[in-house]
């Protein structure tokens, strides 16, 4: 299928500024990914216009995506982005004679699949804070059933779930996982289909929803989300060091999320058969957190069995802070008026989470591009080509390393007011450590007894 030349460019540097942005995207479930033919990636919706550009990047086809008719209102949006393909829908209380606008919608999907092109497009409608997978809408079901039947069950359209996992809602160089789960042979349902249109519409949505939510951590219940933050922070954190553990996936990010997810199939695995051990590990986790709370003191701190010693730690902090500070300082100089003023107007601007990293995206982007720019078009004239150059280069690797850098030195700050406060406050700090590995054995005792369940049920 034809890829149009806006959208080639546009990937282009999408793909350099999301590489930018994310310190590390990690792909898994590449084999589901048919190389040709129709195919609709549907996929979860935590982060407004960043999920489409992590999906294109990720699928390696071109994405005819489905957006909502109001981004059309703007003449150049709306060319921009017909021009990239993407397709409008329309809801019926936004727009007067909706059901017939997504008449051509319904068609526009079906031309495209027919020529063996691919669709993205969020099942879920909007985005929301929640970490879970919202009820799906049936749209995805009734545009695939529909686009085989037109072609006489022939057309050999898939449905391909796409999981998105990103390790913070908000923050700038984090990680994000694209979990690209099993192809669903939409053929396969035309007897059923023929049989009862709508019940097969139905259970085709429902069938979805359940393949998304293998591919996220997904919380059912919003009463967790405080008990699962918390087990997250504690016990991932024991589970990845220990070396007779086999954990899924190739990468730490990937183990790291696999544990996210099976912690939130655990706690309503528990709700249903024992939700007694919930509440005995919530009441455990609220005293530890307290306490720790108390002497603000991060849990890393107080896995190993013995603190570091105030002379080592006071050695590590100077050397750390001697060999880096000169190039930390280029680089916070160099890049603090745009990196502040992006936190500032993203602030104000993205209240709700879902939009945060897209405006950080977007906004950052922008902002560093007229920034540097400024820099270089001042050094050319003064110190000529190859220092306007090497300042090109240096500017944002500087600016990478210098957080970097301020993240290293607060960590080492941390692990030197530990040390100190130990050295004070021996006797409390042991108290807090026995606390801890009273809720480990709690823990593991809980997560055995789930691993013994999933080997019965298999």
């Amino acid at each position: 299928m034809h890829v149009p030349i806006l959208y080639r460019i546009s990937r282009i540097f999408v793909r350099i500024g999301v590489y930018g942005y994310f310190r590390r995207l990690e792909i898994t479930g590449r084999q589901n990914i048919p190389p040709t033919g129709p195919v609709i990636f549907a996929s979860n919706h935590p982060h407004s216009i960043t999920d489409a550009l992590l999906l294109g990047l990720g699928t390696g086809r071109m994405l005819h995506f489905i957006a909502h008719s109001g981004l059309f209102r703007s003449k150049f949006k709306a060319w921009f982005l017909r021009s990239s393909g993407v397709i409008p829908v329309y809801r019926p209380k936004d727009v007067e004679g909706a059901p017939d606008k997504n008449f051509s919608m319904f068609t526009a999907c079906h031309d495209v699949l027919r020529q063996g092109g691919s669709i993205g497009i969020f099942p879920e409608g909007t985005s929301a804070e929640e970490r879970r997978v919202q009820k799906l809408k049936t749209g995805t079901a009734r545009i695939a059933l529909s686009a085989e039947q037109d072609a006489d069950w022939t057309m050999g359209l898939t449905i391909v779930p796409v999981g998105l996992n990103f390790e913070s809602r908000q923050r700038f160089r984090s990680r994000v996982l694209v979990r690209f789960g099993k192809p669903i042979e939409v053929a396969a349902l035309r007897q059923q289909y023929c049989d009862d249109e709508v019940e097969t519409v139905n259970s085709l949505t429902s069938r979805l929803q359940d393949s998304l939510r293998r591919e996220v951590v997904n919380v059912e219940r919003s009463e967790f989300d405080t008990l699962l933050r918390d087990v997250v922070k504690i016990y991932k954190g024991e589970l990845m060091e220990r070396v007779d553990l086999e954990i899924p996936g190739e990468t730490n990010f990937e183990k790291d999320q696999t544990l996210n997810r099976e912690f939130a199939r655990a706690l309503d695995f528990f709700y249903e058969r024992s939700p007694e051990v919930i509440w005995g590990l919530a009441r455990m986790m609220e005293e530890y957190q307290a306490r720790r709370h108390k002497l603000r003191l991060r849990d890393e701190l107080l896995r190993k069995e013995e603190g570091p010693s105030v002379r080592a730690e006071m050695i590590r902090f100077l050397v750390m802070g001697a060999i880096g500070l000169p190039l930390a300082v280029f680089g916070a100089i160099g890049n603090a008026l745009p990196y502040v003023l992006t936190d500032r107007i993203v602030r104000v601007l993205a209240v709700d989470l879902t939009k945060r990293h897209s405006f950080q995206f977007l906004i950052g982007l922008a902002l560093f591009l007229g920034w540097y720019g400024f820099l270089l078009t001042e050094a050319f004239p003064v110190f000529g080509g190859w220092f306007t150059l090497g300042l090109f280069f240096a500017l944002p690797l500087s600016g990478l390393f210098a957080r970097q850098y301020i993240l290293r030195m607060r960590r080492r700050r941390r692990w030197l007011r530990f040390a100190w406060l130990e050295f004070q406050l021996g006797y409390k700090i042991r108290e807090l450590r026995q606390l801890r590995r009273r809720l480990i054995r709690e823990l593991d005792a809980s997560l055995a007894e789930y691993m013994q369940a999933l080997r019965e049920e298999s």
